[in-house]
């Protein structure tokens, strides 16, 4: 792919050009082997006992993966269809040969796989590293730890954990901030299946349920499905996070936000907005890009096949975020003629609350562009 088919259309300024030399950066990334396994703990429950029909929960990656297993394969291993934000995919439960690692593994489209490896232990929230292959013979990039655990096998009890499900009444008044914006609505019905008109013009319908894993938030109107998922994790305070999606297509919006009371009580909260790829910025978003030269925050508006805006920091001048399938540049036009960048890939956005990738750097909008190390971005709303 050429640069310029990244930035079409044809009109070719200074800044567009040293925006397609960005994204055109080399990828940094230290890509390491998977080292030896840790020293085995003890544990009369190992290896775990697969069967077909289970549902099995991995948090990886900043998210929650649901693994349904089927039958054993030819070499031992138990086959899985692996629920992510991004998908479904194909994945195998594997133990180790001495018994002491047992992996999830999932394929990726394009090719590489996740791995899961979970150390021996006692469970029933079993632990371990997580890392990243991009080539199935190729080496791991670590990308932190993981758990695994069967769905219905309750973890130890947590004694500072909130009550748990969330109790729901019809009278409760509840504020849902989406990605789309803020709704309140007052519950009316009986317990699993309340739900409270939010306005009238258009109409729009807010449902609320609470089980022993999820509270969950549906609203429904005219133009959108999408569902707030607030896990047992994030219901502790006054104001519950989780995640947000689209019902239709099952694709994660981003981080949501709930609390019981009216729209104020989350009107001057700014929220993080959990990354997913690709990249699905807003007008009024607020991006804050840090890199080994400086840091810098404004808000982007779209513009063409662009998001721009001004931006402050170490020098202030105007940010551009161009968006491509395979990767984004955050870059950094400063008053002073330099050029400062963060180039992100999809695996740069595995994160819950921020981005990574490679900070790149120009004198100028003419100059070549090097790398300048690591860089982080999060976008806010």
């Amino acid at each position: 792919m050429t640069t310029t088919s990244l930035l079409q259309p044809t009109r070719r300024s200074p800044r567009r050009a040293a925006v397609a030399r960005l994204l055109a950066g080399a990828a940094l990334g230290a890509a390491v082997a998977m080292g030896p396994a840790a020293s085995a703990q003890s544990g009369a429950s190992w290896p775990p006992v697969t069967a077909e029909g289970q549902t099995w929960i991995f948090s990886a990656a900043g998210e929650t993966w649901t693994a349904t297993a089927g039958k054993l394969d030819s070499d031992g291993d138990r086959e899985l269809q692996v629920g992510t934000p991004r998908g479904t995919q194909k994945g195998w439960l594997v133990l180790s040969t001495d018994k002491t690692l047992w992996s999830l593994l999932t394929l990726q489209p394009g090719g590489g796989y996740w791995a899961c490896r979970l150390e021996r232990g006692a469970g029933p929230v079993y632990s371990g590293k997580l890392s990243f292959f991009a080539k199935t013979d190729g080496p791991g990039e670590a990308r932190g730890t993981c758990t695994g655990q069967l769905q219905g096998r309750a973890a130890p009890p947590n004694t500072s954990a909130p009550s748990w499900p969330y109790r729901l009444a019809a009278g409760q008044t509840w504020s849902v901030k989406m990605p789309s914006g803020t709704v309140t609505a007052t519950l009316e019905g009986q317990p699993g299946n309340l739900s409270g008109i939010i306005s009238r013009t258009p109409p729009a319908v807010l449902g609320a349920v609470a089980d022993t894993t999820n509270l969950t938030f549906m609203v429904v109107s005219q133009t959108a499905e999408q569902l707030c998922v607030i896990e047992r994790a994030g219901a502790s305070g006054a104001v519950l996070t989780g995640t947000a999606y689209d019902m239709k297509s099952e694709r994660s919006l981003g981080q949501c936000s709930a609390a019981q009371g009216p729209a104020s009580a989350l009107a001057s909260r700014v929220v993080a907005v959990r990354p997913s790829w690709p990249l699905a910025p807003r007008d009024g978003d607020t991006w804050t890009v840090t890199t080994p030269l400086g840091s810098w925050k404004g808000s982007l508006k779209a513009e063409g096949d662009l998001w721009q805006g001004r931006v402050s920091g170490a020098i202030p001048g105007e940010m551009l975020l161009k968006i491509t399938p395979t990767s984004a540049v955050l870059a950094i036009f400063a008053d002073d003629g330099r050029i400062f960048g963060c180039r992100i890939d999809q695996l740069g956005t595995i994160a819950p609350d921020k981005m990574s990738g490679d900070a790149l750097y120009g004198k100028n909008a003419d100059a070549d562009i090097e790398e300048a190390g690591a860089c982080s971005a999060v976008q806010e709303r």
